[in-house]
């Protein structure tokens, strides 16, 4: 009979094999091979089984990282410490530890004392530590090493305004961002000079901190940038930077690499310049606050600021039109919001709503970084762009059928000389088409996602020759390389070594694989509390769409985003080829079709699935995607 086991990988002579060492149990010596990538000493969950000739064999489950997460269960009096894998769960016999009780979440690290294995719990968790269990499972780094909160608790707030920065202290300046955000990385500006515009974006310089090779730098690159999980944010620097010494709070000094942009009245940028400043932010605001200005309303504390946000706003959307004609492409989708309380379990989805103040920081973020951009071009720099290639029109050709299904034709893109505009035309052409949301939905899945190089390959989606990431330096390490070349290359003057450019075209692998990492994190986060939901809702009736119709079933999606796949054997129908429907004697689906699905509960089994209850052709809503390309 397999048993499951812990042990601990030792070192032998022989450098093809290993020992493993057990507790209560004969040790095994076992081929290196068996047990894929392993680190010697390191403590090992593994299946024992007798191979034909009775001999004992091993096969590895899952290898113990330094430290580990699980949950405290009590049984007959005893009490364990429970940790999921993939063969299911395992646990670890513990002593009674002060004040944990049953379902708490720990964290803690195994050790061999004296031919034992043990634990020793570290802390309680106060996370979600599902999602940061899963996190860890795929590879983000969740515990700031000793050494940089060391370093970290080193740094001190400014006092005082450096002379090599400019004193923007007495300039209405401020913060815009959600009302949970801690860590404010971007402040804005705007006034009137000579007839044009005067646009401030004024980023935490967070290089001022964090040196070059120090050890809050050396994590920051392999962590990449902060990962945001619902209500559990992983950052990318210490709190006490990303939510201290280097967030824009308001009536506190803060240093910031500021750039300001000569804008017309039309919308063009002018001319443009970085400097190191100091300021002083007057205001932190809400989106949702700043949202109720813009619309009229009155709010406590806003009313000195009310003429500039709505010029800021004018202004916004002077820049918006101007990315439209040169070629930028709108799909007008909304994401998802997740509500979960305060257990971290999902309540609710719906679609969060853009208001104004978002679109004022969209517009004003997206001018800076192209405008960063064009200057280093100018400069001859070698910097990490921001690039978005063209979509793969492979996949659109393949598609194509699809959409002239839906009476869409995308004849224009195959002829056009600038392909944006053409995507951007069929776009506004079925804007009010009651299946534009599918149609939009089809064309996003063409689009390949935007990436880190040192190649000056330009940004699709955004219509631009080129792009930088530059606004974000606190969450975004590209952000913060950018700041050094600025700061090294554009105000000292310092030339570029080839030693530097070949580390920039590392630094952009490394950052694009772990953006990668962090979305896949993101999508199991999203999975698995859309399950939650889904599981507290059994027997009730949706609203759903189809979304694709193959031999397989129909796929289908709720108002709230989640899909779902309804099988053939549950639908019992038949599948035309080529029309993409699927229908049966009392139903006809084909994409668009609007349906009311039942949510059951599969017998014996943790999963849910949908019943088709009845075909409803006239109700119509909007999809929305949760897909982010650029």
């Amino acid at each position: 009979m397999d048993q499951i086991i812990i042990g601990q990988i030792l070192e032998l002579e022989d450098q093809n094999q290993v020992c493993i060492h057990f507790v209560e149990r004969p040790s095994l010596i076992v081929p290196k091979k068996d047990l894929g990538n392993f680190k010697i000493g390191e403590f090992i969950l593994c299946k024992l089984f007798e191979n034909r000739k009775h001999n004992m064999r091993v096969k590895k489950v899952y290898t113990f990282k330094k430290t580990q997460i699980g949950k405290i269960v009590f049984e007959q009096k005893e009490s364990f410490v429970e940790i999921n894998h993939k063969e299911g769960k395992t646990r670890i016999p513990c002593k009674p530890f002060p004040n944990l009780y049953e379902g708490a979440k720990v964290r803690f690290r195994l050790e061999n004392q004296t031919n034992a294995i043990i634990y020793t719990i570290l802390e309680q968790e106060k996370e979600d530590t599902e999602i940061i269990d899963l996190a860890e499972r795929m590879g983000l780094p969740t515990i700031f090493p000793k050494k940089v909160i060391k370093q970290a608790s080193m740094l001190k707030e400014p006092t005082r305004i450096e002379r090599s920065r400019f004193n923007l202290t007495n300039q209405e300046i401020f913060t815009i961002d959600g009302r949970d955000s801690k860590d404010f990385d971007d402040a804005i500006s705007l006034r009137e000079e000579n007839g044009n515009y005067i646009l401030g974006t004024h980023i935490a310089d967070v290089g001022y901190y964090v040196k070059e090779g120090s050890p809050l730098d050396l994590e920051a690159r392999k962590r990449g940038m902060t990962a945001y999980f619902l209500n559990c944010v992983i950052p990318m620097l210490p709190e006490s930077l990303s939510n201290g010494i280097c967030s824009l709070k308001e009536h506190v000094y803060r240093y910031t690499l500021t750039h300001e942009m000569k804008i017309s009245k039309s919308g063009e940028i002018l001319d443009a310049a970085c400097f190191l400043a100091c300021i002083e932010s007057k205001k932190r605001m809400t989106y949702e606050d700043t949202n109720l200005v813009l619309n009229g309303q009155s709010v406590e504390g806003y009313r000195p600021f009310k003429d500039t946000l709505q010029e800021m706003y004018r202004l916004a959307e002077k820049l918006y039109a101007q990315r439209m004609r040169e070629g930028a492409i709108e799909f007008n989708q909304s994401d998802p919001e997740f509500v979960l309380d305060q257990n971290g379990k999902m309540i609710d989805i719906y679609p969060r709503k853009r208001g104004k103040s978002e679109f004022i920081i969209q517009e004003f973020m997206l001018a800076s970084n192209r405008s960063v951009a064009s200057m280093l071009h100018k400069e001859g720099l070698i910097y990490p762009h921001r690039i978005h290639l063209e979509p793969d029109f492979i996949k659109l050709k393949s598609l194509e059928p699809k959409l002239n299904s839906l009476g869409v034709s995308i004849e224009p893109i195959w002829s056009a000389q600038n392909q944006s505009l053409a995507f951007n035309f069929i776009l506004e052409q079925y804007r009010s088409h009651r299946n534009y949301p599918l149609i939009a939905d089809l064309l996003i899945s063409c689009m390949r996602r935007a990436k880190y190089t040192t190649d000056d390959l330009g940004h699709f989606g955004l219509g631009l020759p080129r792009n930088v990431h530059f606004t974000s330096p606190i969450r975004r390490y590209p952000d913060l390389v950018v700041h050094r070349i600025i700061h090294d290359h554009y105000l000292q003057q310092k030339p570029q070594t080839e030693d530097e450019i070949e580390d920039l075209e590392l630094l952009s692998f490394e950052s694009t694989r772990a953006e990668k990492r962090i979305v896949r994190c993101e999508e199991q986060v999203i999975a698995r509390k859309s399950k939650e939901y889904l599981l507290s809702h059994i027997g009730e009736t949706m609203d759903a769409v189809v979304k694709d119709c193959t031999e397989k079933g129909i796929l289908i999606e709720l108002k709230n985003c989640i899909e779902d796949w309804i099988l053939n054997d549950q639908i019992e129908g038949t599948y035309h080829d080529g029309h993409y429907t699927f229908a049966n004697s009392s139903l006809l689906c084909q994409l668009g079709t609007h349906l009311k699905v039942k949510l059951v509960k599969q017998n014996h089994l943790p999963d849910v699935s949908f019943q088709i209850v009845e075909s409803n052709m006239a109700k119509t809503y909007h999809l929305k995607s949760r897909k982010k390309m650029f």
